[in-house]
């Protein structure tokens, strides 16, 4: 883990909130700015953001024991990143 796997996650989640301040557009009193397409698109948008903070099963890959191995979410690299901060 390092500090370049971090800014790298964090620039990934600033583009998607950017995407998801786009669905403000949409005014509860205003039928004429309900879209679907919108919607949709933030759907995608926020699964995409819980992936990128939760770690990730790698799909195939497996530990000498037989466990799956997972990628790092942006949550555990930051815990991390501050604990080996504590501790230096």
């Amino acid at each position: 883990m390092s500090k370049q796997q971090i800014i790298k996650k964090l620039e990934q989640l600033d583009k998607l909130l950017d995407k998801v301040n786009e669905a403000k557009a949409i005014n509860f009193d205003d039928p004429e700015t309900w879209d679907s397409d919108t919607l949709y698109s933030l759907a995608e948008d926020c699964q995409e953001i819980i992936r990128l903070l939760e770690d990730q099963l790698i799909k195939g890959k497996y530990d000498e024991f037989g466990q799956p191995l997972t990628e790092d979410g942006l949550c555990s690299l930051i815990d991390t990143y501050h604990e080996k901060k504590d501790d230096d």
